[in-house]
């Protein structure tokens, strides 16, 4: 009974260091903060340091990850033609690792993460609240050797974290 107290503890511990996500705010964000009722549209794009990552990390999709921010910004009512701020996400670093390493070695071959910072504009196009968002993931073994699911996990995550900071704003009404 204590080997199987031991093992589901190992595990569980694992799991939580495993993936993680945070949100950036700068420091006076609590007095900045716009209240935002919709988004009119938003933009991804990738910053050039990320850029030049792209050789390093061809798993990675910014169709996909755009695709993702939308479905999320669309679920959350984060998006109207009549809204009253825009989006820009700038990716600033990515990394993925390789199936085998992510199987073989797990947490120890480091982890899959994306990074990037989002700006809100007014209608004029000027910046009004900035914040980073940050999700990784460490898992491995069968979890962490599937592509698809590492991947996916990282654009839901990410883009859950964006979705999150908005509707924070949005209940400040």
């Amino acid at each position: 009974m204590i080997k199987l107290r031991s093992v589901v503890f190992l595990v569980s511990l694992f799991a939580i260091v495993g993936c993680s996500s945070t949100v950036t705010r700068p420091d006076d964000a609590d007095t900045s903060r716009p209240v935002v009722k919709a988004l009119q549209d938003f933009t991804v794009e990738m910053s050039p340091d990320a850029k030049m990552l792209l050789a390093d990390n061809i798993k990675f999709d910014m169709h996909a990850l755009r695709a993702t921010l939308q479905r999320t910004l669309e679920v959350n009512n984060l998006i109207a033609p009549n809204g009253d701020y825009r989006l820009k996400v700038v990716v600033n670093d990515i990394r993925v690792r390789s199936t085998f390493n992510a199987m073989m070695w797990g947490f120890m071959a480091g982890n899959d993460h994306l990074r990037g910072d989002a700006t809100i504009l007014n209608l004029a196009g000027e910046p009004v609240y900035e914040f980073g968002a940050s999700a990784s993931y460490a898992l491995g073994g069968w979890g962490g050797g599937q592509d698809s699911a590492r991947m996916d996990w990282l654009y839901e995550k990410f883009s859950e974290m964006i979705a999150d900071e908005l509707l924070i704003q949005k209940q400040g009404e």
